[in-house]
């Protein structure tokens, strides 16, 4: 079964090790210990930023259309190209059609569990 609803991020058993910056090193490895450090020594003003839109759950009639408008090829990437999400889908409730014509237009698909709790 599941146990994202019994663990927090630092009981989680499934938790990554704490990232010794000592032996993490690039272009292998990158620790910031404060979330803050720019890989390269970088000025903020120089760091491409990005926005990573992501969905969790079902794909379906209730929300099909909402991804249609919202992926319409209007709103685009500094390169000219299609802005993208990534679904992490649970099965419960899921059209996979809808789910393979996300993916046959681009959308990155991920699982989000089969044994979701949706309490």
């Amino acid at each position: 079964g599941s146990d994202e609803n019994l663990c927090g991020p630092r009981t989680d058993p499934n938790r990554a090790e704490v990232c010794d910056p000592e032996i993490c090193r690039l272009p292998d490895c990158f620790c910031s210990p404060t979330s803050t450090k720019i890989p390269g020594a970088l000025a903020p003003s120089d760091t491409p930023q990005m926005v990573m839109i992501t969905f969790d759950d079902a794909v379906n009639s209730n929300n099909f259309d909402i991804y249609k408008r919202l992926f319409n090829g209007q709103r685009k990437n500094p390169n000219s190209c299609d802005i993208h999400g990534t679904f992490f889908v649970s099965h419960k409730y899921t059209n996979y059609s809808m789910v393979e014509e996300l993916y046959r237009v681009g959308h990155e698909i991920a699982t989000h569990s089969i044994t979701h709790n949706n309490d």
